[in-house]
């Protein structure tokens, strides 16, 4: 979702649009994990994309964006975009899909139900903050948040 420059709402909250998207993936079962890593170059990576991918075929792709400001939903088009620019920049490929679902993080909730995903109400204004979301698998949580390098990062909450 690329940012409407009429959309009232601040660039450090999530649309309305990203809510409502939100809840269309709560109680699905989740059936694989991938992380799409950028290469910044042969010996680090970051998580750029994070993508749960649902047993009714639907797909929540989640990034923190070239610039790494904020959690957005992104489509699959948008993904494939950013990783031909960057092929076409460096001469290689520095997007690199891995799929998550042996990680000790991902591997018991895979089958499991997303209950609900959770996120930081902003008390100034009642919008809320994109900077992290909770992941409620009801036995576990995992909480995806920016990182304050570049990207995502994941853990589980306690």
């Amino acid at each position: 979702m690329t940012h409407d420059p009429h959309d009232p709402t601040p660039p450090d909250c999530f649309r309305q649009s990203e809510l409502e998207a939100f809840q269309t993936f709560e109680n699905q079962i989740l059936a694989t994990v991938n992380y799409y890593l950028w290469r910044s170059n042969s010996k680090s990576a970051f998580l750029y994309a994070l993508e749960l991918y649902f047993e009714n075929g639907e797909t929540l792709l989640v990034s923190s964006g070239e610039s790494s400001d904020a959690i957005r939903i992104i489509s699959a088009e948008s993904l494939v975009e950013t990783a031909q620019k960057l092929k076409e920049l460096h001469g290689e490929a520095l997007i690199q899909r891995v799929v998550a679902n042996v990680q000790p993080l991902w591997n018991d909730v895979i089958g499991s139900v997303l209950e609900g995903i959770r996120l930081s109400r902003q008390e100034e204004n009642g919008l809320y903050s994109n900077d992290a979301m909770l992941l409620d698998f009801g036995e576990k949580q995992i909480m995806l948040e920016l990182s304050e390098k570049d990207g995502l990062e994941l853990g589980v909450y306690d």
